[in-house]
C-alpha cells in the first residue's frame, strides 16, 4: 500500500480499501439488476396481458359427438336439456329422448299421448320450454314442451339407481338422471303441457307459427296454407279459492293481401311487431301492440328468395336465409336524421333494413334449416349440400363450419338446435340426427368490432359503441374507439387547461418572483399533488359541476375577461410614476391576486347576461340543445382564441418593432399610453375578427353545435379539465420549475448584461435552454392525465360518446377498466 506523509504527519491512504471496492461492486450489481429487473417486469406484464387477451381472438372448437338414432320421419322440433347431455326429437310419430354419450333412446312417447298426432309445425321460444304447435285442421295451441331439469342432491338419489359417471345419463322410471362434469346431479323429465284448446280461427293446415312469452301470457302468430294469419294473445288467471286456471285469448285474423302469399311468420320478442315473409323475398311488417287490431306499417323486400327465417335472440332482428346459401340480417330501425325528411316513413317511424350480409359459401346450396342461439347472437344454418355453419350476426363472422362427412343427418338436416348453455349443436333430418360438442369462444370479439363501425340492432347505421351490460337479451357492444376517443378528449382538454397555467407559473416563480415568496409558493403548489384523486373527483362531480351549471355563461366570459383584465392592469401599471412603481414592486403579486383577478371575475359576472343575450339569444341551455338561435354565437366563442393569438402575433411582429423605432425618444408616460392604445386596438380587432368569422360561417350554414358545442350535461369535459388540472399542474409545475432553475446563471447574466429585459431573457434564453426539461414535464403530466381514473370516473358521466362537445360526458379506458373490473 502506498502512503505519503502530510503536513500534519498523518498518513493518507492512496488506494481504496477492499471493503470500498466490494461495496461499489455490490451497488453496481444491485442497481444493474434492479434496472434490468424493472424492464423485465414491465415486459412480463405486457406478456401476461397478451396471454390473457389472446383467447378472445381464438377460433371456435366443434367436435363431433356422433350420429344418433334414425329419426324415421321429418322432425318437427328438436332440442336439448340444460346441460346438453340429452337430446330430444319430436316428429309426427312421437317424442324421443336420446343420451348423447351412449347414442341410445332413453325415453320415448307416442305423439297421441300429447295430442300431437296431427301436428304440422312446432316452434320453440328461445331459451325456455314455451312452444306453439299448429295442426292440420287450422288450430294451434301453446304451452310447455321439452326437457325440464331440476338439481338433485346426491343423498336424494333413488337407492336403486346405479350412480352415473360424469356426463352420463341413466333412466329411472319416467325420469332421467344426469351427472354433470362438475359432479352435480339433475333429474330431467319430458314435459308436454299444451293448452287443451287454442286458436281455431283458421281453417286450413298451419304451415308456420311463432310464439313469444309476455308478462300476461304467450303471444302466438300462426300462418295457414291459404295465407291467413292469426295473431292471438293469451292470458291466464288462477282462482285463488278453487285453484282452477282459466285462459282468455284475444286476437285478430289478417286476410291474405292481393299478390302477396306469405310463407313465414315471426313476431318480435316484445310482441309488438309481426313479420310476414314470402318465398320470393317480399315482406310485410305489422304493429301488433294491440293484438285485436294489427296495423300494416310497411312493405319491404329482402332482396332475394327466402328458404328459412329465424328471430335472433334479444330483439326484432331476423336472420333470413335464401336458396343461394346466403344469409341477411334485418331489423326495424329509425333512419338517420337527414334521411327522415327525404323519405316517407311509416307511422311508427321505423323502417326494415338489411344491416349485414353473409355471402354464400363455396359450393353454395339452399339453406334448409336455421336456428338461433338462446343466449347470444350466434345462429346456425344447414344447407342442402350437407354443410352446417355457425354465424355471428353482430360481428358478421363465420364462427365455424362442419361438413356432413359420414353424417347422414346433416346431409338432409331440416332442424337445428342449440341448448341454453350453447355447448352443443344438434341437427336432425329424415335420415337421422347428429350432435356436436361446441365451444364457440368469443365470436363477438374481432378486430373490426373493436375498431370499426358496426351496425347494431336498432341503430340508424354503423356506429362506434361501447356497452357491455344490459338486460338478459342485450346485444353487447365492444367498440374500443369511444374509450380511446374519451381518453384523448379528457387528456386534450385537461392539458389545454393545465399546461399553460403550470408552465407560465414555473416561468414566473423561477425568473421573476422574489426567493422569499418562491419558498412559500412552490411548496404550496407541490402539496396539491398529495390530494387524493377520489377527493378531487368527488369535489369536481358533486361540488364544482352543479356550481358551474348555474354560472355557465359568466364562466365562459371569465375565460376571456380575466386575462384581459390582467393585461389591462399591466398596461396601466406602466403609466404609474417610476418612483411609485418601484415602491410597489414587491406587492405586485398580492395586488394581482387580491385586486385584479377579483375585479376580472366581477366583470365577467356582470357581463354574463349581456353575453348570453348577444350570442345565445338569452338562453344558453336552449341554444346548446339546438332549439333556438343561429350558429353565430358559437363561432364567435370558438374563433376568439384564434383571433386573439393572431392579434398578439401581428402586434409582436409588426406593430411593436415599429413603435420602438418611432418612440425611441418618447417619455415613459407617452410610451405607456401608446402601448395601452395598441392593446385596446388589438383587443378590438380580435373581437371584430371573431364576430366577422361568426357572421361568415353562420351565413354558409355551418354550426359549432354537434362539434365543439352541444347539449349541456352536468358532468362534462369542462368539469373534468378543471378537476384534473389540480392533479396535473403540480407535476408539470415542479419539473418545469426545476428545469428552468437548472439553467446556468451565466446565461441569464450575459443576457441581462447585453441589455435584454428580464422577460426577453426568460423567453429567448432561459426557456429554450430548458426546453428538454419543459418537454419532460409536459409528458409526465400527459401520462398522469391519460391514466387518471377516479376523477374521470366521478366527473365525466361515463357515457361512451364520440364527440368533441365540451359540455357532454365521455368514458375513458381507465374508467372502463374500473367499472368493468367486477365482470372480469
Amino acid at each position: 500500500m502506498n502512503t505519503n506523509a502530510t503536513v500534519t504527519g498523518r498518513v493518507r491512504r492512496r488506494t481504496s480499501h477492499p471493503w470500498v471496492w466490494a461495496g461499489d461492486a455490490l451497488a453496481h450489481g444491485l442497481i444493474t439488476a434492479g434496472g434490468i429487473g424493472t424492464i423485465v417486469a414491465v415486459l412480463l406484464v405486457g406478456v401476461f396481458l397478451l396471454v390473457v387477451a389472446a383467447p378472445l381472438f381464438g377460433s371456435a372448437r366443434v367436435r363431433s359427438a356422433g350420429s344418433l338414432a334414425a329419426a324415421g320421419a321429418v322432425p318437427l322440433a328438436i332440442g336439448g336439456d340444460e346441460s346438453g347431455d340429452l337430446f330430444w326429437l319430436m316428429n309426427t310419430r312421437g317424442v324421443r329422448v336420446i343420451g348423447i354419450a351412449a347414442g341410445e333412446t332413453m325415453l320415448e312417447r307416442p305423439a297421441a299421448d300429447f295430442g300431437l298426432a296431427d301436428c304440422t309445425v312446432v316452434r320453440m321460444a328461445a331459451g325456455g320450454l314455451l312452444a306453439a304447435a299448429g295442426f292440420s285442421d287450422g288450430s294451434f295451441r301453446t304451452g310447455r314442451l321439452g326437457l325440464e331439469s331440476s338439481f338433485v342432491a346426491a343423498a336424494d338419489l333413488p337407492p336403486d339407481l346405479p350412480p352415473p359417471a360424469a356426463g352420463e345419463a341413466v333412466r329411472h322410471g319416467d325420469g332421467i338422471y344426469v351427472r354433470g362434469q362438475g359432479g352435480q346431479f339433475s333429474r330431467v323429465g319430458l314435459v308436454s303441457d299444451l293448452t287443451p284448446s287454442g286458436g281455431t280461427a283458421l281453417a286450413e293446415p298451419i304451415v308456420d307459427i311463432d310464439v313469444t312469452p309476455l308478462a300476461g301470457g304467450p303471444l302466438a302468430a300462426a300462418l295457414d296454407a291459404g295465407g291467413h294469419v292469426r295473431v292471438e294473445s293469451s292470458t291466464s288467471r288462477r282462482n285463488m279459492l278453487t285453484g282452477t286456471r282459466t285462459m282468455q285469448a284475444v286476437g285478430a285474423t289478417i286476410a291474405p293481401l292481393e299478390g302477396f302469399r306469405p310463407r313465414f311468420v315471426r313476431v318480435s320478442e316484445l310482441g309488438d311487431q309481426l313479420f310476414l315473409l314470402a318465398a320470393d323475398g317480399r315482406g310485410r311488417r305489422y304493429a301488433i301492440r294491440d293484438a285485436k287490431s294489427p296495423v300494416l306499417m310497411e312493405s319491404f323486400d329482402v332482396g332475394a328468395g327466402v328458404t328459412a327465417v329465424g328471430r335472433l335472440f334479444g330483439g326484432t332482428a331476423l336472420a333470413v336465409a335464401g336458396p343461394d346459401g346466403g344469409v341477411r340480417i334485418m331489423f326495424a330501425t329509425r333512419p338517420p336524421t337527414g334521411a327522415r325528411a327525404e323519405a316517407k316513413l311509416p307511422e311508427d317511424g321505423l323502417r326494415m333494413v338489411v344491416a349485414r350480409r353473409f355471402p354464400p359459401p363455396r359450393g353454395a346450396a339452399a339453406v334448409t334449416a336455421l336456428n338461433c342461439s338462446p343466449r347470444s347472437r350466434l345462429f346456425a344454418v344447414a344447407d342442402a349440400a350437407g354443410r352446417v355453419r355457425l354465424l355471428h350476426s353482430t360481428s358478421g363472422r363465420v364462427v365455424a363450419e362442419v361438413a356432413a362427412a359420414g353424417t347422414e343427418a346433416a346431409r338432409a338436416a331440416t332442424a337445428l338446435a342449440m341448448p341454453p348453455r350453447e355447448n352443443r349443436l344438434f341437427a336432425a333430418g329424415p335420415a337421422g340426427a347428429a350432435a356436436w360438442s361446441l365451444a364457440a369462444g368469443y365470436p363477438e370479439m374481432t378486430f373490426p368490432t373493436l375498431f370499426l363501425p358496426v351496425w347494431y340492432e336498432g341503430y340508424p347505421g354503423p356506429a362506434h359503441a361501447w356497452e357491455t351490460t344490459g338486460h338478459e337479451a342485450f346485444e353487447s357492444k365492444f367498440g374500443l374507439v369511444p374509450l380511446i376517443f374519451g381518453t384523448i378528449k379528457a387528456t386534450s382538454y385537461s392539458m389545454l387547461f393545465a399546461t399553460p397555467i403550470a408552465i407560465l407559473a414555473a416561468i414566473y416563480t423561477s425568473q421573476f418572483m422574489h426567493p422569499r415568496w418562491k419558498s412559500r409558493v412552490k411548496p404550496t403548489i407541490e402539496m396539491m399533488a398529495s390530494l387524493p384523486s377520489v377527493v378531487l373527483g368527488f369535489i369536481a362531480g358533486l361540488v364544482f359541476a352543479p356550481a358551474l351549471e348555474r354560472v355557465l355563461v359568466p364562466t365562459l366570459a371569465g375565460v376571456f375577461v380575466v386575462p384581459l383584465t390582467i393585461l389591462a392592469a399591466a398596461h396601466l401599471w406602466q403609466l404609474l410614476p417610476s418612483g411609485l412603481r418601484t415602491s410597489l414592486a414587491g406587492w405586485r403579486l398580492p395586488l394581482v391576486a387580491l385586486g385584479v383577478i377579483p375585479a376580472g371575475l366581477a366583470a365577467a359576472a356582470a357581463l354574463g347576461p349581456m353575453v348570453e343575450w348577444l350570442l345565445f339569444q338569452g338562453d344558453v341551455r336552449a341554444w346548446l340543445d339546438g332549439h333556438d338561435g343561429s350558429g353565430f354565437g358559437g363561432w364567435v366563442v370558438a374563433a376568439l382564441p384564434l383571433t386573439a393569438v393572431g392579434s398578439v402575433w401581428i402586434t409582436g411582429r409588426l406593430v411593436n418593432p415599429w413603435l420602438r423605432r418611432v418612440g425611441a425618444g418618447w417619455s415613459q408616460q407617452r410610451a405607456g399610453m401608446a402601448s395601452l392604445g395598441v392593446f385596446v386596438v388589438g383587443v378590438t380587432a380580435a373581437v371584430l375578427l371573431a364576430v366577422a368569422a361568426g357572421v361568415f360561417f353562420d351565413a354558409i350554414r355551418l354550426d359549432t353545435r354537434g362539434g365543439l358545442f352541444g347539449t349541456y350535461v352536468q358532468r362534462n369535459a369542462l368539469v373534468v379539465a378543471v378537476g384534473m388540472s389540480f392533479a396535473i399542474i403540480p407535476l408539470i409545475y415542479t419539473i418545469a420549475d426545476d428545469a428552468l432553475a437548472s439553467v446556468p446563471e451565466h446565461l441569464r447574466s450575459a443576457s441581462l448584461g447585453a441589455g435584454a429585459t428580464p422577460w426577453q431573457t426568460a423567453v429567448r434564453v432561459i426557456v429554450p435552454a430548458a426546453a428538454s426539461g419543459l418537454f419532460s414535464a409536459v409528458m409526465i403530466g400527459l401520462g398522469r392525465a391519460v391514466g387518471e381514473t377516479m376523477i374521470v370516473l366521478m366527473a365525466a358521466g361515463n357515457t361512451p360518446l364520440v364527440s368533441w362537445n365540451l359540455f357532454n360526458g365521455f368514458q375513458t379506458l381507465s374508467a372502463a377498466i374500473a367499472t368493468e373490473l367486477p365482470e372480469a
